[in-house]
């Protein structure tokens, strides 16, 4: 089976773009894949997006944290506001995309943070911080949003492959440290329903 994992950076802020109603205007200033096929990390910037997308659709199964409600609306804002980009949208869910995030709301009842995981789970948290990458873009320091976006990827990955494993994942929470039981296994989630495509 070939699965990608697949994380993005944006050049905005929700603040930038007049809040998280408009995803879509944020904007990719990288995202990366990790293919199994060849087990590398592949970066596209802002003008591959096309590419980036006809790599998406290799693959047998996208792993992601928040991509379905995110960084694929992201993508899709690389069209113009409209049927296109609805469209757009619309063919990317409908890949075999896996949430993470989603599905650990679907047991949780509430949304978890990646590093929130990363920290309980592997003992290793993120490099940075979303702010701080929208910093570097201010600065165009693309290599250092490169390594960070690699760092959150490869993060998305081991955490991944921890819960096929043990079937379970450990997270913070206020009452101290948490473990939720899965049943993950590589088949592909059902896609989201239409009425995110509202959301444009």
């Amino acid at each position: 089976m070939r699965v990608l994992y697949f994380d993005l950076e944006t050049k905005y802020s929700a603040e930038d773009v007049g809040g998280w109603d408009h995803i879509a205007e944020m904007g990719m200033s990288v995202g990366i894949l990790w293919d199994t096929a060849d087990a590398k990390f592949h970066v596209y910037l802002e003008h591959q997006i096309p590419q980036l997308i006809a790599h998406l659709k290799t693959a047998d199964l996208i792993v992601g944290f928040n991509h379905v409600g995110f960084d694929l609306m992201v993508v899709a804002g690389s069209q113009p506001p409209g049927p296109a980009r609805q469209r757009l949208y619309a063919e990317l869910v409908s890949l075999p995309n896996f949430d993470m995030l989603s599905e650990l709301k679907k047991i949780l009842g509430h949304r978890l943070k990646l590093d929130s995981i990363a920290r309980s789970t592997l003992q290793a948290g993120k490099s940075a911080d979303g702010l701080q990458a929208l910093q570097w873009y201010k600065e165009g320091r693309m290599d250092l949003i490169i390594e960070y976006c690699k760092r959150d990827v490869e993060v998305t990955r081991q955490i991944h492959q921890y819960a096929l494993e043990h079937h379970q994942l450990s997270y913070d929470s206020k009452g101290g440290v948490k473990t939720v039981a899965l049943d993950w296994a590589l088949k592909t989630a059902a896609a989201p329903q239409a009425e995110q495509m509202s959301l444009f």
